[in-house]
């Protein structure tokens, strides 16, 4: 009877033992699930226009729940707010980005990495027209100075070199009201030259689709300073 009693206690003991690593187990995996990424400071933004080209939209900061898949707004317009660095639960670091569509139903917290910013370019395309303008308005003899400064930029040339070429040119040219159109093309190039740049590379009306587009944008005015020689007659 001793020995029955024995075994009887003996099993409870082992099925409450059992019972209590499965209960451990479950609040150990509930609480991993539940863990989210610690924010560690966040900031306001400028608002701008971005395309999501990967990844999810979470509805807090702490990245625990997912509210939206990018992958279903491919040619949705989303616009920034708010900045969050976070530690992530596997412990590294990563920025995301607070951001909104036009009507702000479909909003959320994005990895920075998926979003890339869009423009339409109006006011980069007005100044192309406006240099233009000053070129065809300057006198004969300087024009043709000036179109063949243009015509020896090469792919190697940078925004800097183009604008201390034209500064130049305008310090030497004896007509003031040629050197002062010519001073306004390079504060022109120098103000707004790397957006005139992806426009013309981006091709007129287009915009970004990918990231890699975007970031392997080269600071050259080579295609620019073409497009200003071909809208020439």
């Amino acid at each position: 009877m001793n020995n029955l009693v024995t075994k009887k206690d003996t099993t409870k003991i082992i099925i409450a033992m059992l019972l209590s690593v499965v209960t451990i187990g479950l609040s150990t995996n509930v609480s991993a699930k539940k863990r989210g990424a610690t924010i560690l400071s966040t900031h306001k933004l400028s608002k701008t226009t971005n395309k999501a080209v990967s990844g999810y939209l979470y509805t807090t900061a702490h990245l625990t729940k997912k509210a939206h898949n990018a992958d279903n707004y491919p040619r949705t317009t989303f616009y920034t707010y708010k900045s969050a660095t976070v530690r992530k639960a596997n412990g590294n670091k990563a920025v995301y980005y607070y951001v909104k569509n036009g009507n702000g139903k479909v909003r959320g917290w994005i990895w920075r990495g998926n979003l890339v910013q869009t423009f339409n370019f109006a006011k980069q395309k007005a100044d192309l027209r406006r240099i233009t303008s000053l070129i065809k308005s300057i006198s004969t003899k300087n024009r043709e100075g000036l179109i063949k400064l243009l015509e020896a930029v090469d792919k190697h040339a940078t925004i800097s070199s183009v604008v201390s070429d034209l500064t130049g040119l305008a310090n030497k040219v004896d007509n003031s009201a040629d050197a002062a159109k010519i001073r306004e093309i390079a504060k022109i190039i120098k103000e707004d030259g790397t957006k005139m740049v992806q426009l013309v590379q981006s091709g007129i009306d287009k915009l970004y689709q990918t990231t890699k587009n975007i970031h392997e944008i080269n600071n050259q005015i080579y295609d620019v300073i073409q497009s200003i020689l071909n809208i020439l007659p």
